[in-house]
C-alpha cells in the first residue's frame, strides 16, 4: 500500500500529481508495472492498494544511486 497523508498534500500541484498517478495506474495493464487494485480515501489519508512486489520500490532504488539514475543494463532487465 502507498499512503498519502492529506495534511502533507495541501499544495494544489501535489494533489493534481496524485490524482494523475491514480488515473494512469487505473488504466495501465502491463506485467512489469505494479497493479492498482483500489483507492481508499479517509478524512486523513489517501491509500493506494497495489500489487505486492518484493524488493522495494523503484523510487527507493533510485534514491540509493548516484544522480538517482539507473544503469542501462538494470533498466533493460527490469523493463524487459
Amino acid at each position: 500500500m502507498k499512503i498519502y497523508q492529506k495534511e502533507k498534500i495541501k499544495d494544489l500541484q501535489r494533489k493534481k500529481s496524485i490524482r494523475r498517478e491514480i488515473k494512469i495506474m487505473k488504466r495501465i495493464n502491463h506485467p512489469n508495472i505494479v497493479k492498482l487494485y483500489d483507492v481508499i480515501e479517509t478524512d486523513t489519508q489517501v491509500v493506494l492498494v497495489m500489487e505486492m512486489i518484493d524488493g522495494g520500490s523503484t523510487h527507493g532504488y533510485l534514491k540509493s544511486k548516484p544522480n538517482r539514475r539507473m544503469e542501462e543494463s538494470n533498466a533493460k532487465r527490469i523493463i524487459g
